[in-house]
């Protein structure tokens, strides 16, 4: 249930790609529940990489999905994101030098949500956590 004082309140957070380390730089930020947030993807490395938001537990079933989809015809099509339900939001692939806002409502469950690039064998050293409190 949000709150009074998150009601209304919008959270801003940029997130950049450290140039050729495959990292996330911050690989961590909190947000209040139930608050929207207005997220800023900056990829300033030499390579494509996206920013996808999972449910709780779920980077490595997201990550395997996302593998998968390498030799699929539509997998660059559909920017490496598999369609699944643990998915709770996400950037396109954003190429080098690019940005892209994504605006989504937090979880109202606190808690360690990963995220992660799902290019494929990118998430498993590309990774980070928002904090749901």
């Amino acid at each position: 249930i949000p709150t009074l004082a998150t009601k209304g309140v919008v959270i801003r957070r940029t997130i950049q790609t450290i140039k050729e380390a495959m990292k996330y730089s911050p690989a961590e930020f909190t947000v209040p529940a139930g608050a929207t947030v207005e997220l800023i993807f900056e990829n300033v490395d030499a390579m494509q990489h996206n920013w996808v938001l999972g449910a709780l537990g779920s980077q490595e079933k997201i990550g395997l999905a996302a593998d998968k989809m390498i030799t699929a015809a539509d997998g660059v099509a559909k920017n490496y994101i598999p369609s699944m339900p643990e998915i709770l939001a996400y950037t396109p692939l954003v190429e080098p030098g690019g940005r892209f806002k994504v605006v989504f409502k937090a979880p109202v469950v606190p808690g360690n949500y990963p995220f992660l690039c799902t290019f494929p064998g990118h998430w498993r050293i590309m990774n980070g956590v928002m904090k749901v409190e």
